[in-house]
Parts: C-alpha cells; sequence; structure tokens
C-alpha cells in the first residue's frame, strides 16, 4: 500500500507471512551469508561491501541487475531488536543521485509457527518511486526471501 503524507513524502507497506519463527526470519535479514542468498528483485544477485548489523553501524550492498547494471545501496542501521524490529536507512549511492536518503522498518510478527514480516519504507520523494520500490520490495520478498526460508 502506498501512502502520500505530502508532495514529496510517501509511504510504501508490505506484509507477507513466512512458515518459520522470527528468529530464522531475522536471520536472514542481519547475517550477511544470508542475506547474500536472497537480497534484491528477482534476477538480481547481490554481494555485500560492509554490513555491520548494530546501532549506527553501516551496510554498503551491489544489487547486480540482469542486464550487467550495478545498483550500489548503502545505509545506517538506526534500530536493532532481535527477532523483532530493524530500522535503518536507505539511499542509493549511484544511478540516482538525486535519490534522497529514506527509512526502512522491518518488522518481525511471532504468528506461533510462522512470522510476518512488515516492510515500511518512507520518506520516499514521489509517486513513481514508490511505485517502482513497490516492485522491488514484492519481488525480493516473494521470490528471493520465500524462495530462500521455505
Amino acid at each position: 500500500m502506498i501512502t502520500m503524507n505530502s508532495a514529496h513524502d510517501f509511504t510504501l507497506k508490505l506484509n507477507k507471512i513466512y512458515p518459520v519463527k522470527p528468529e530464522r526470519v531475522f536471520n536472514a535479514w542481519t547475517k550477511s551469508e544470508e542475506l547474500e542468498k536472497w537480497w534484491g528483485p528477482e534476477g538480481f544477485t547481490t554481494t555485500i561491501d560492509e554490513m555491520n548489523v548494530e546501532v549506527n553501524g553501516k551496510y554498503k550492498f551491489n544489487m547486480h541487475a540482469p542486464n550487467g547494471a550495478v545498483h550500489v545501496l548503502a545505509g545506517q542501521y538506526l534500530e536493532i531488536v532481535p527477532n523483532e524490529k530493524l530500522v535503518f536507512t536507505w539511499k542509493w549511492e549511484n544511478g540516482k543521485g538525486d535519490f534522497p536518503a529514506t527509512k526502512v522498518t522491518i518488522d518481525f510478527i511471532d504468528q506461533g509457527n510462522s512470522t510476518e514480516v512488515v516492510v515500511t519504507h518512507t520518506e520516499l520523494p514521489s509517486e513513481e518511486e514508490a511505485k517502482n520500490h513497490n516492485h522491488g520490495w514484492t519481488s525480493s520478498l516473494e521470490s528471493g526471501l520465500k524462495a530462500y526460508l521455505v
């Protein structure tokens, strides 16, 4: 779901349920050797230059598109609650020079033998960018992460 907060502030919210415990899903997001195996839209591969999962720790991912383009994503972890929540900044470092730093919150909701993952991406600068990120997140959650976890 995309919500317009103001002319240059859009929020994207997605959720997906996985048939595994929160710890398993949380590790897929916070362990570099796991994240590399699923991160990115369908057809992409990811290499990690930096991933320091601690408050104020930084990350830098290289997302390799099927056409050979490399999209560099970087940010900083703002809040970490093991198996419950992950909050980080999101900034494209190449190709989208005018793209501002945005914020992503991942909630891991324990549902017994499954986990609901809620992705909230805030401060997106336009409806077009919100739609682009909706496509990327949806593909990542439904293809990459689901295939990796189950």
